[in-house]
């Protein structure tokens, strides 16, 4: 519903404060009026005579638009047309005076009348789920529209809801963990204009088996008891699903002295596709195994010559340097996940007093299901 507000607008700003005090400018007064959907009219005074210009624009950032008055005169009314209907202006003057003096006013505010053109503000994802997730798209005025997404930018999904509103919730299931999805909003208002095309991505959550998981192993060293709690118990947080420096990782014993080991117990037999290990940049192993087991007697190794450092960067929710291991299974049923980094192997540490390991998450994925 188109509403445009008569206005009136005598809007009496105050004397200004000067860019420099020399010889004397300054402005007494800054008032807009005659404000239509499309243009306005600025009128200022300065105590001497001056000229100048306005820099005006839809932010002090994209201010980059002038009007110049070249005549001296101590009050000066300039026009400015071409404006966008219904939207928030920032202006500014920048006034001369015949002897050099300058004065620059602070930013002033106006709106035109009439509605904006629609265009949206923001697509957000409320909760991401590994299926896809519940987003909210939204527009600065009432529109109807269509979300669209998919693997790629031909968008194989679609949701159109034919309700004129500022927000629009879109509910998607229809993909797999973990993947990278690409969305678009095409809108129009009930005027029948429509909005600049938005587009984005967004990645839906992982499908972790593993968190809560048991723990056992020798991964029990709190490294900085001055200033991590022992409390979760430092194990427990290999499978706590956080990545937080305080509360989420777990050290080793020496890899010198004995063999270091971390195994979980998923609770029941399931298809393990890929196992990740999350390991800190400044303490990680050069050589480990990924092992699973239906029993823990009969164990199936996917590789004993692992590098962390062959993973891909992530970082911890503090923003400490992690590296990212991913060891791919296939498609097998295990119950138990290990992980063994032999006596001896070589790892990396930052510091020559660094004599462990340190692994935020160990996370077990299955395999993708296969969607329409």
């Amino acid at each position: 519903m188109r509403h445009i507000m008569a206005m009136k607008a005598y809007i009496v700003l105050g004397l200004l404060g000067l860019l420099t005090p020399a010889y004397g400018l300054s402005f007494d007064t800054i008032y807009e009026t005659r404000v239509d959907t499309h243009g306005v009219l600025i009128v200022w005074q300065t105590d001497t005579a001056s000229n100048g210009n306005i820099e005006y624009g839809l932010g002090t950032a994209d201010a980059n638009q002038m009007s110049i008055e070249m005549t001296m005169a101590l009050q000066h009314q300039t026009s400015i047309y071409g404006l966008l209907e219904g939207e928030d202006y920032m202006f500014r003057i920048r006034a001369r005076s015949r002897t050099g003096g300058q004065a620059q006013s602070p930013w002033h505010r106006f709106r035109t009348l009439g509605i904006p053109a629609p265009k949206i503000l923001e697509v957000a994802v409320v909760e991401a789920t590994p299926e896809g997730g519940t987003l909210v798209w939204r527009s600065n005025i009432p529109t109807r529209g269509t979300f669209e997404c998919g693997y790629d930018t031909s968008y194989g999904f679609q949701q159109t809801d034919d309700r004129y509103g500022a927000a629009h919730e879109v509910i998607v299931k229809r993909f797999n963990p973990r993947k990278t999805i690409h969305y678009r909003v095409r809108a129009v208002d009930e005027r029948g204009l429509e909005a600049p095309e938005h587009a984005g991505t967004f990645v839906t959550a992982e499908r972790n088996i593993a968190v809560g998981a048991k723990v056992t192993g020798t991964f029990t060293r709190n490294v900085e008891p001055s200033y991590i709690k022992d409390t979760p118990p430092i194990l427990d947080r290999v499978t706590d699903g956080g990545l937080d420096y305080y509360t989420g990782m777990a050290s080793s014993g020496d890899p010198k002295d004995a063999d270091q080991w971390v195994e979980i117990d998923l609770g029941k037999i399931a298809f393990v596709s890929d196992i990740v290990t999350m390991w800190w940049q400044l303490a990680y192993p050069k050589k480990f195994s990924v092992k699973l087991s239906l029993n823990r007697e009969t164990w199936r190794a996917l590789g004993d010559t692992y590098d962390a450092s062959t993973g891909q960067t992530a970082k911890s929710r503090s923003g400490d340097p992690l590296w990212e291991h991913f060891a791919q299974a296939g498609s097998v049923l295990a119950r138990y996940v290990r992980i063994d980094i032999p006596q001896g192997a070589p790892y990396e540490r930052r510091f020559p007093k660094f004599n462990y390991v340190t692994l935020f998450e160990l996370k077990v994925y299955p395999p993708e299901e296969k969607h329409d």
